[in-house]
């Protein structure tokens, strides 16, 4: 073999090398891996601002997967990623995207989680919301533009008061105004005067209607204890009274309703006293037996009594 070959041999060794070795850095770098088992997850995320296909998927700082793709449902990110099977990812786990330098790439780091049960690997996981510098900035915007409200507002409460106060001004500066002011507050120290002397003068009286109050107050409660101990005294008697009332109000009632049956025996005219009552023969003939008697005594006035005894 020439010198010119064996130079030529080196080279192309060495380019393979090389080239070797930059394939195997890449798929360092990129996530890849051989003779590792893998199983495929899905995560929701609210944003992935950084996070590009291949990032490295790290547990607790080590590498153990890569994202594969990202898909876009409803107002979240699906972000399917690949992950060795023995992390183990318990139901109180955290996933996070992660900056992996302040300006440089984006990773997806997953805190495991202590609980004692595991996640169910065919559901998709929930993702936190991210707290890179982007998310701060914005969240630094969102609390900018809050506080520009609130000085909107204090600018608005502030212009509203000095208004209130020039109005304020205007009416107290009002020579009328203060001249009825000045009046109104003389009335008041007026009547206090007045009322002050009113109570004064006629603190006696006052008193003794107090007293005389008090003291009538005393009889009514006297007379009421009176009427309460002469209930006392007679509640036998008392009881013994109503007892007899309730007796006698249901002889009364007993003897109505004897009278509502003989009432209703005389209406009939088919029984009893109201057959006799509205029997027209029976009249007849008692008006026959008097008409007779009448005449008898007639009789016997004009022509005497004869009594043949033989």
């Amino acid at each position: 073999m020439s010198h010119r070959s064996l130079n030529a041999f080196k080279v192309g060794v060495f380019v393979v090398v090389a080239l070797g070795i930059v394939i195997a850095t890449m798929f360092w770098a990129k996530g890849f891996y051989v003779h590792k088992d893998m199983r495929d997850l899905k995560v929701y995320f609210k944003m992935v601002t950084g996070l590009k296909k291949g990032d490295p998927v790290m547990v607790n700082g080590v590498i153990k997967g890569k994202v594969k793709d990202f898909e876009l449902e409803g107002d979240s990110v699906l972000v399917e990623f690949m992950l060795e099977k023995d992390v183990k990812i318990k139901k109180d786990y955290k996933i996070e995207i992660v900056s992996t330098e302040l300006l440089g790439g984006k990773t997806i780091n997953i805190s495991q989680g202590n609980s004692n049960e595991e996640v169910d690997y065919n559901v998709p996981l929930s993702g936190a919301k991210m707290n890179d510098i982007l998310a701060l900035i914005n969240n630094v915007n969102e609390l900018t533009e809050q506080v520009r409200g609130l000085v909107g507002n204090f600018n608005k409460a502030a212009e509203d008061l000095e208004n209130i106060l020039v109005s304020i001004n205007e009416v107290v500066g009002d020579p009328k105004v203060k001249n009825e002011l000045k009046s109104t507050i003389s009335n008041i120290q007026v009547t206090s005067r007045n009322l002050n002397s009113l109570v004064s003068e006629n603190k006696i009286s006052l008193k003794n209607i107090t007293d005389k109050t008090s003291g009538t107050i005393d009889k009514v409660n006297t007379t009421i204890d009176n009427v309460n101990s002469i209930l006392d005294e007679n509640k036998p008697n008392v009881e013994t009274t109503i007892k007899d009332i309730k007796t006698l109000t249901q002889k009364i009632d007993g003897l109505v309703e004897n009278l509502n049956v003989l009432v209703t025996d005389i209406q009939d005219k088919n029984k009893g006293v109201g057959k006799f009552i509205y029997d027209d023969k029976l009249f007849n003939n008692l008006n026959d037996v008097l008409l007779e008697i009448e005449r008898l005594s007639k009789k016997i006035r004009e022509e005497g009594v004869k009594i043949n005894l033989f």
